[in-house]
């Protein structure tokens, strides 16, 4: 609070805002349903009637938003953006005050901005809601217990799963800088361990092709040629096109049900030389 204080005592642009916003008269119920009857028919005098008089709500809740990274100006200018959807999007039909309707779309728009102001990655709007709402019952939870709440007490305060609880935590986690390093003796940082798998790796395509021969020549071995045949095309070792028992059969020249048997008869060979083909997969 004394943060706000000291910047609504020295911000000259708030004081001025703040001084014009008080000249503005506020709305008596009657007169706000004629204005948003008017605003509906798109009537501008009665659009920007209704904005000027809803402006102190935006500042009340833009004050509730205040962080040290982020002025209480640009909040507020947020937040008229969204009081100004709310102005268009308004239905007489809601039976609702206009400000009540309002609240929603300002601080949508507040909420939008500071996520995208703080977070390297964007989270939904829904998932940061609910990060807030968990800090804060986190924050009562430890005053009150004197210890770090337990995640099934935060769910039971907030009516949330545990499931959805450790999700949202687990979004709000601060990302590390692929440049940190360990806090250990070794100096290493992540880059150095981390394997970029989209990179190129010349050693695991040498292993992944060797095995890959080891194999053929195991099959070739042990297997006759139709068995062979067979295996290739259902493991993917001739293309990577999937031949179902049907589609090898008609290229074979058989049915479906004597390229499945083929098959079992196959496998069970290779089942019997368990060992000897497992040192070629892992050659």
């Amino acid at each position: 609070m004394s943060r706000l204080s000291n910047e609504m005592r020295n911000d000259k642009t708030y004081q001025s805002y703040i001084q014009h916003i008080k000249m503005i008269p506020l709305l008596g119920i009657e007169e706000e349903r004629e204005l948003t009857g008017r605003a509906a028919r798109g009537d501008e005098d009665a659009i920007q009637r209704l904005v000027k008089a809803n402006l102190r709500l935006v500042i009340k809740i833009s004050q509730k938003y205040l962080s040290p990274d982020i002025s209480l100006m640009d909040l507020i200018q947020e937040g008229n953006v969204g009081l100004i959807h709310a102005v268009e999007k308004f239905d007489l039909n809601k039976n609702v005050r206009f400000s009540t309707y309002a609240v929603l779309w300002i601080k949508q728009a507040i909420v939008r901005f500071v996520v995208s102001k703080r977070r390297t990655i964007r989270l939904p709007l829904k998932k940061e809601e609910l990060l807030r709402k968990v800090y804060a019952v986190e924050h009562i939870l430890h005053q009150k217990l004197g210890r770090k709440p337990k995640i099934d007490e935060i769910a039971n305060e907030t009516g949330c799963s545990i499931y959805d609880i450790e999700l949202v935590m687990s979004m709000g986690a601060s990302p590390l800088s692929l440049e940190a390093e360990f806090s250990d003796s070794t100096g290493a940082s992540f880059i150095e361990i981390c394997e970029d798998s989209h990179q190129c790796n010349p050693e695991r395509e040498f292993l992944i092709r060797s095995s890959r021969n080891e194999t053929r020549s195991f099959l070739k071995t042990h297997l006759n040629v139709r068995e062979r045949n067979v295996i290739f095309h259902r493991f993917r070792f001739v293309d990577s096109d999937v031949y179902t028992f049907q589609k090898l059969g008609d290229t074979m020249g058989i049915t479906a049900e004597a390229v499945r048997q083929i098959e079992k008869r196959a496998l069970n060979k290779i089942r019997n030389k368990r060992d000897e083909f497992l040192k070629c997969i892992y050659a």
